[in-house]
């Protein structure tokens, strides 16, 4: 999967860095959250404003919608890079992700996604190639 994923290391002090190939396509004010299969989304300004703003008309006396904007919320890192575009990758996220030290920062189909090395060689393990073509025929038809 080269190209789009890149592999690298959490330093000592947990930070990373969004490589620079994708650094560019998201600007300089981004946010991490949680995000399925394991992984984390990382979105830029634009994307984490539509998400909030949807938010806003969830209905308060809906528990289950509630919770999840609580967690989603709750949840989401408005990162700060220092000198050298590094930001420390906190440890909710790093818990959320199972992130120790290896990381795979992948460029999805919706947004830069960053994996623990260990659950991204899972997920892609498993994958079924038969709903990979039933997708894939699906948007060949459209």
């Amino acid at each position: 999967m080269a190209g789009r994923s890149f592999f690298h290391q959490l330093d000592a002090k947990n930070r990373m860095r969004i490589p620079a190939k994708l650094r560019e396509e998201i600007g300089e004010n981004y946010s991490i959250t949680i995000g399925s299969g394991g992984c984390l989304y990382v979105y830029t300004k634009v994307q984490m404003d539509k998400i909030k703003k949807a938010f806003e008309n969830i209905n308060p006396f809906r528990e289950d919608q509630l919770a999840s904007a609580r967690y989603f919320i709750a949840n989401t890192l408005d990162v700060e890079e220092d000198k050298q575009g590094r930001f420390i990758l906190t440890e909710e996220l790093r818990k959320y992700a199972k992130i120790e030290k290896n990381v795979v920062v992948f460029k999805g189909p919706s947004c830069i996604e960053i994996w623990s090395e260990e659950s991204w060689n899972e997920y892609f393990n498993k994958m079924d190639f038969s709903s990979l073509a039933s997708v894939f025929e699906n948007v060949k038809n459209d």
